[in-house]
């Protein structure tokens, strides 16, 4: 494991078991076989970059950087070097996000006319052990901010839709936190084959909501994570019928299922789950959002 020598957090302690490094070229002389990236966003392209020059295999937490020009550098100079590189995008693991992708795919509610999905929680809640104002996602030097911070719902898109033919969005600080990056964010993208697709993303948000609502022309799809349900809703007149109920669902277990499938890929000699070109896709859509001129 990889720490800082200095200010480590303190909430975490390692297992006694674990060889703990305090720099990248370190773990590499240890003989690493993995390395996770999920430091600060700003920090993603240069570390990765390091594990990719010393041949030494990489998933990076999303966002895959701040910077689109740096992640598409970071790409490039993965395929180049023909390294295993990879991102950790969790929630395609997600059961309901994974079978509504699948029911999509399969024509069920017919074709899609638009989407919606939302990600919006309170940041202070994020991070108990620590001051939220000192976190990576409120601080602008950091690569912090509602975007890309939260690209996980444009990432979905993507998966279920490919790549979008043009999107806009605006961001903005809405002083509620006390944080110089923008704590709000939406952006509407648009799909072949189907009208638009929108997403919310918020930092300040006290009651956190999450989930999506495709609407087809014949059935809408919708879920969201407080009520772990996954709904088919084909009209007024006709009860919704529920696709996945997951009571009692872990959402730790789409980490574990995630991690899972990189280790798996990776001692199959198999590329990564996620390419990185998703998270590229995923920050060119969030680059797409513009601060409002009422921004802080």
């Amino acid at each position: 494991m990889v720490r800082r020598s200095a200010g480590a957090q303190g909430a975490f302690a390692p297992p006694a078991d674990v060889e703990v490094v305090h720099s990248a070229e370190a773990s590499f002389a240890a003989g690493v076989d993995l390395v996770i990236v999920c430091n600060p966003t700003r920090c993603h392209v240069d570390t990765a970059l390091k594990c990719i020059a010393a041949g030494v295999p990489v998933l990076i937490e999303k966002p895959i950087s701040d910077d689109l020009a740096a992640a598409e550098q970071l790409s490039t100079a993965a395929a180049n070097a023909g390294t295993w590189a990879g991102m950790a995008y969790s929630l395609r693991y997600h059961p309901a996000y994974r079978l509504a992708r699948d029911l999509l795919a399969a024509g069920r509610i017919g074709r899609v006319l638009y989407a919606k999905a939302w990600f919006e929680g309170y940041l202070p809640n994020w991070h108990p052990w620590e001051d939220y104002h000192q976190s990576y996602a409120a601080r602008r030097d950091l690569g912090g901010g509602a975007l890309p911070t939260l690209d996980h719902e444009l990432d979905y898109f993507n998966w279920c839709f490919g790549r979008a033919e043009s999107a806009s969005g605006l961001t903005a600080n809405s002083g509620a936190l006390g944080i110089d990056a923008d704590d709000i964010a939406m952006v509407t993208a648009c799909y072949p084959g189907i009208t638009m697709a929108s997403a919310v993303f918020s930092l300040c948000r006290r009651d956190r909501s999450r989930g999506f609502v495709f609407v087809g022309s014949e059935a809408t799809l919708q879920t969201q994570f407080e009520t772990a349900r996954l709904e088919l809703l084909a009209g007024n007149d006709r009860p919704a019928e529920v696709i996945w109920h997951g009571i009692g669902y872990d959402v730790n277990d789409m980490y574990l299922e995630m991690l899972q499938g990189a280790l798996n890929a990776l001692a199959g000699g198999l590329p990564p789950p996620v390419a990185l070109q998703a998270g590229v896709d995923a920050l060119r859509l969030a680059a797409t959002a513009s601060p409002t001129a009422g921004s802080v």
